[in-house]
């Protein structure tokens, strides 16, 4: 059974992602979520565990938000990067806000690989991201 996603970076040809394992219940197990990055391409296709708290969750979302922000100013690409989940404990994604959007995913935990995916991100994609976002947020969290 597919995931719920929690986020989609995505544009013709490739994809990364990160699903909930269990949509119904939020994937929340002992204080964390347990989730599965998702990565398709021409090239290369994998699934890769993830975990992450409601304090990485507040951090993906103040970075889609402020892609979100930046797009809705006509502003170009400011290069930010920020590594989701917090890099270390697990496998994270490395998103940097250029022109392509590039996703890398980070895996040093098992198997020491990472793939780099760049994307070249629909007009819109960052507003749209945390409007589903914010909704998923509520949902998960309570409305806390």
């Amino acid at each position: 059974m597919r995931g719920l996603d929690l986020v989609r970076f995505a544009d013709r040809g490739r994809s990364v992602s990160v699903e909930l394992e269990d949509a119904a219940g939020g994937g929340r197990h002992e204080g964390r979520y347990e989730a599965e990055i998702v990565i398709a391409t021409g090239f290369v296709g994998a699934r890769l565990p993830v975990h992450f708290t409601d304090s990485d969750l507040a951090d993906l979302t103040a970075f889609i938000a402020a892609r979100a922000a930046a797009e809705e100013d006509a502003a170009p690409p400011d290069g930010s990067v920020t590594d989701w989940p917090e890099a270390g404990r697990s496998a994270y994604l490395r998103l940097r806000a250029g022109d392509p959007f590039v996703v890398e995913v980070c895996d040093p935990v098992q198997s020491g690989v990472t793939v780099t995916v760049p994307l070249n991100l629909p007009d819109g994609w960052a507003t749209r991201a945390a409007s589903r976002l914010d909704r998923l947020c509520t949902t998960l969290t309570g409305g806390d």
